[in-house]
């Protein structure tokens, strides 16, 4: 049996990134006055999400209504059953398509998108 994926983490990393969470609000960055669109139509980047279809903490939903901002946003769904826990490893078809993906954002050109 394999451990616990906390084990052997520091609690106060864990409350750390639960914090993150709770705070994590792109809106509330000087200049965006609140405004979570606006503050997402910002971001420069070719950005690639990849939640996993049953995650839990961070829905896929959640991505789709997050990249319609991003002027280059994507997402991708990671397939599997892991939830939260696909992007870690554990399941080797998860891998699989995160790394194709990662290819294939690396791949292209941002013209391309």
């Amino acid at each position: 049996m394999e451990a616990p994926v906390a084990a052997g983490c520091d609690a106060n990393d864990l409350l750390a990134m639960l914090w993150t969470w709770q705070h994590a609000d792109i809106g509330a960055t000087p200049g965006f006055q609140g405004d979570l669109p606006r503050a997402l139509g910002a971001i420069p980047a070719r950005t690639l999400s990849l939640p996993s279809r049953r995650d839990l903490y961070f829905p896929p939903e959640d991505e789709v209504w997050a990249c319609q901002y991003i002027p280059d946003g994507t997402v991708r769904t990671i397939p599997g059953i892991w939830g939260h826990l696909a992007g870690g490893g554990v399941d080797a078809e998860a891998a699989a398509f995160i790394g194709m993906a990662v290819r294939e954002l690396l791949a292209t050109s941002p013209a391309d998108l």
